[in-house]
C-alpha cells in the first residue's frame, strides 16, 4: 500500500519529483495577483482570494475563485498558455489543466524571486464558494476542518454541505448556496455566516445546544482519527491549544494536523489522473428551466433527439452501488472503486483497500454491508474483465440469485426485477456469483466515460453476469401531440421566466425547485405560497408572493405597491400568480408531459424480465445520451414517489 500526502498539493516538479514551486510571503501576493490581473485582462477582487492566500505570514499556493459563469476553464488556460508562448516559453512547464487550472507564477512577476503555484478554482457561486474555502480564519483549525464540522452538524439535520451547496440527504436536491441561509439551518434562528466563520465560532454557538453530542459524533470521530483534540475551551489562546496538541502527538503518540485533505490510502497513479468532480444524478429534463430559457431549449431539443434516436436511450436499472471496475495498466491487476475513489485515482485492489479507505475518510463511516458483497464478485469481475479500459456500471446482486417460481428476482434497491429462468437472460445467471449492468466506459483512468459499446468483458460461467444496458432490445419512439406545446409556451413565455430568475437569488430558485420536485412525487399538498411560508425568510416571502403592500395588507396601484415576484394581489385583492410565474410553470408542465409520454412509450417495449415499483408495474426510468449530455425519463408520479416515500 502506497500512502501518498500531498503537502500544498505540489503540480511542478523536476525530473527527481522535487517541487519547482516555493511558499510566498503574504507581502509579495497582492503583487503577484495584479500580475496575474494583467495577463488575464480581468479583476481579482481580495474576496476572491481564497483559504490563506493573502491573509497567513505565508501560504503554499495562491488560490483564485474563478466565476465559472463568467470565465471557463478553457478561457484561463489559453490565455495563460498564449502569454507563456509569447514569452518563448514552453507552456508544458507553465500551465496544467488537471481538474483545476495551474499556473506556475513567477511572484511578484519576476522570475528572480522564485515561483508559486496559482490554482484557479472555477466556482457555480462566488459567495458560496468562498465562504466555504475560508473555514480556517482567526482559527487554530485549518478549514477542512470547519467544512467536516458543519457536514456533521448537517448529518443530523438530514442535509448535506459541501463545494456546491446545502443538499438534502434524501433527495439529493440543492436546498441552499447561501451562507446565511446555512448557519440558521444548521445553527438555529438569528445566526448568519459569523457563526460559522471557524471551528471556534461554531463550537460556541453549540455551547448550551441540547443536541450538540449529535451534532458532533461524526466530527469527534474525525479529530480522533486525524490525531486533533477537540476544542475544551472556545476562549482557550492558541498557545494554550498548541501546546495541549503539543503534548498530544508528543507523548500520547497521536497524528499531527494533516496539512492537506488530498490524501490517498491505496494505489495511485499521479501522472494519469486528477480529481474531477463528477455529478453523479442525471438531470430531468423539466428541471432545465430553472436554469432560464434557453436551457429548456436544450432539454426539449434532448428529448427530439430520443425520438430521431431511439436507440441512443438505455434503461435506467436501480442498481446499488455504482462501481467502476477495470485493470491496472501497469500490473494488469483487478481494481474495483466508487466513483469518488476512482475520480481521485485510488485503485482498490482488494475489499481490504476499500476498509482502509473508509476508514481514512473524512467521515470514516464503513460501509460493512458492501464488503462481502464484493468479495463475492470479485474473482467473477476478474474473470469476466477482458481488455484495458474501466468500465461504469451498477450493482445488481451479490452471490447467488434470489429463486422464486422458476424466475430469478433481484432488488438491489427499489425495482423488483423478475426474469424467467428458462429465459435468454436468466440462462445466463445460472450459478452466477453476481450480476452487474454496465453503462458506460472510460479508455483511462481519469479519462470521460462514453456508453459502453458491449465489448471488452464477458460472462463466465460461475462468474458475474454482464447485463447490456438494453438486453440487446430496440426502442422506436414517436413524437406525442402534445410536444410542441412544450416549444410555443419557452418563446411564449421564456422572456419573463429569465427576468424572474434573474430577479431571485440562486438560493430562492433551488426553493422553488424544491417545492415542484416535491409536489410532483405527493410529498406535499401546499400551494406554493403556503409552501414558501415555511421554508423562506419572511422577507423573501414577502417580495416572492404579496410585493409591498400597503399599511392593511392590501395591493393598490395608486399607492404605488410592487407587486410580488411569484404572486400577487389583484385590484380585488385576490392572490393570483404573476405572469412570470404563470409561464415558469406552464414550460415546466409542458416538458414533463412530453417526457412521461416518451417514458411510457419505452417501459411498454421492455421484454424479457418485468419490474415494479413498489407494486407499481414501472421501473425506473431512462437515460438518453443526447449530444449535450445525459437527461433521464423518469415518471417521477411513481418511481420518485415511491423512492422517496421508502427513504
Amino acid at each position: 500500500m502506497i500512502r501518498k500526502l500531498f503537502e500544498g498539493g505540489n503540480v511542478f516538479k523536476d525530473e527527481q519529483g522535487v517541487p519547482v514551486t516555493q511558499r510566498i510571503n503574504k507581502d509579495d501576493v497582492p503583487a503577484t495577483i495584479a500580475y496575474l490581473e494583467k495577463i488575464l485582462g480581468i479583476q481579482i477582487p481580495k474576496e476572491n482570494w481564497l483559504g490563506s492566500t493573502g491573509r497567513a505570514p505565508t501560504s503554499g499556493d495562491l488560490d483564485i475563485a474563478i466565476d465559472v459563469n463568467k470565465k471557463s476553464k478553457d478561457n484561463i488556460a489559453n490565455a495563460l498558455i498564449k502569454f507563456v508562448q509569447s514569452k518563448k516559453q514552453d507552456p508544458n512547464d507553465f500551465v496544467v489543466k488537471k481538474g483545476e487550472v495551474h499556473f506556475k507564477t513567477p511572484i511578484r512577476g519576476d522570475a528572480n524571486n522564485g515561483y508559486v503555484q496559482t490554482d484557479f478554482m472555477f466556482l457555480p457561486n462566488i459567495d458560496w464558494g468562498t465562504f466555504y474555502y475560508a473555514g480556517g480564519e482567526d482559527s487554530v483549525y485549518k478549514g477542512m476542518f470547519r467544512n467536516v464540522l458543519m457536514s456533521s452538524i448537517a448529518k443530523s439535520l438530514g442535509l448535506k454541505v459541501g463545494l456546491n451547496g446545502v443538499f438534502s440527504r434524501t433527495t439529493n436536491d440543492l436546498v441552499s448556496i447561501d451562507p446565511d441561509w446555512a448557519a440558521e439551518a444548521l445553527l438555529g434562528p438569528g445566526h448568519d455566516r459569523k457563526s460559522l466563520k471557524n471551528v471556534e465560532t461554531i463550537y460556541s454557538v453549540l455551547e448550551k445546544d441540547p443536541d450538540k453530542a449529535k451534532k458532533l459524533e461524526d466530527f469527534r470521530g474525525y479529530l480522533e482519527r486525524a490525531g486533533v483534540e477537540e476544542p475544551k475551551n472556545v476562549n482557550e489562546s492558541e498557545s494554550g491549544f498548541l501546546a495541549r496538541l503539543r503534548d498530544r502527538i508528543v507523548n500520547q503518540g497521536m497524528q499531527p494536523i494533516i496539512e492537506d485533505a488530498k490524501e490517498v490510502y491505496t494505489e495511485y497513479l499521479p501522472e494519469e489522473v486528477a480529481a474531477k468532480k463528477r455529478d453523479p444524478r442525471t438531470p430531468h429534463p423539466e428541471d432545465f428551466i430553472f436554469q432560464g430559457s434557453a436551457a429548456a431549449l436544450q432539454a426539449l431539443q434532448g428529448l427530439d433527439y430520443s425520438v430521431q434516436n431511439p436507440n441512443a436511450t438505455t434503461i435506467k436499472w436501480d442498481g446499488k452501488p455504482a462501481l467502476i471496475f477495470g485493470r491496472d495498466p501497469r500490473d494488469g491487476k483487478l481494481a474495483v472503486m466508487d466513483k469518488y475513489m476512482f475520480d481521485n485515482g485510488v485503485l482498490a485492489k482488494s475489499p481490504e483497500d476499500w476498509k482502509k479507505y473508509d476508514a481514512n475518510k473524512a467521515s470514516g463511516n464503513l460501509r460493512t454491508d458492501l464488503y462481502p458483497k464484493l468479495a463475492e464478485i470479485w474473482p467473477g469481475l476478474d474473470a469476466a474483465t477482458q481488455s484495458s479500459g474501466f468500465y461504469w456500471g451498477d450493482l445488481m446482486y451479490a452471490g447467488s440469485p434470489q429463486q422464486s417460481n422458476n424466475n430469478y428476482v433481484m432488488q438491489p434497491n427499489l425495482v423488483t426485477y423478475t426474469i424467467p429462468k428458462n429465459s435468454q437472460i436468466g440462462k445466463t445467471m445460472d450459478n452466477s456469483t453476481g450480476g452487474i449492468v454496465i453503462h458506460q466506459k472510460f479508455d483511462k483512468l481519469g479519462g470521460d466515460p462514453k456508453p459502453w459499446d458491449g465489448k471488452g468483458l464477458q460472462s463466465v460461467p460461475g462468474g458475474v453476469t454482464i447485463f447490456k444496458p438494453n438486453l440487446g432490445l430496440s426502442f422506436s419512439l414517436q413524437k406525442p401531440k402534445s410536444a410542441p406545446l412544450a416549444a410555443k409556451a419557452v418563446q411564449q413565455y421564456g422572456k419573463y421566466v429569465d427576468e424572474l430568475l434573474n430577479a431571485i437569488p440562486q438560493s430562492t430558485r433551488a426553493r422553488i425547485q424544491t417545492y415542484f420536485n416535491q409536489r410532483v412525487i405527493g410529498r406535499t399538498p401546499l400551494s406554493l405560497p403556503e409552501w414558501l411560508k415555511g421554508n423562506v425568510s419572511a422577507k423573501q416571502y414577502n417580495s416572492l408572493v404579496v410585493g409591498n403592500p400597503d399599511e392593511q395588507g392590501n395591493y393598490n396601484k395608486q399607492t404605488g405597491n410592487v407587486p410580488g415576484l411569484l404572486y400577487t394581489l389583484d385590484s380585488a385583492n385576490k392572490m393570483v400568480p404573476s405572469p412570470a410565474y404563470a409561464g415558469l410553470e406552464h414550460i415546466w408542465k409542458a416538458i414533463y408531459n412530453y417526457k412521461l409520454s416518451l417514458a411510457q412509450q419505452l417501459e411498454r417495449q421492455v421484454k424479457g424480465l418485468e419490474q415494479s415499483s413498489q407494486g407499481t408495474p414501472e421501473g425506473e426510468g431512462f437515460v438518453v445520451g443526447t449530444p449535450s449530455g445525459l437527461i433521464k425519463l423518469v415518471n417521477r408520479g411513481v418511481f420518485s414517489a415511491a423512492n422517496a416515500a421508502k427513504n
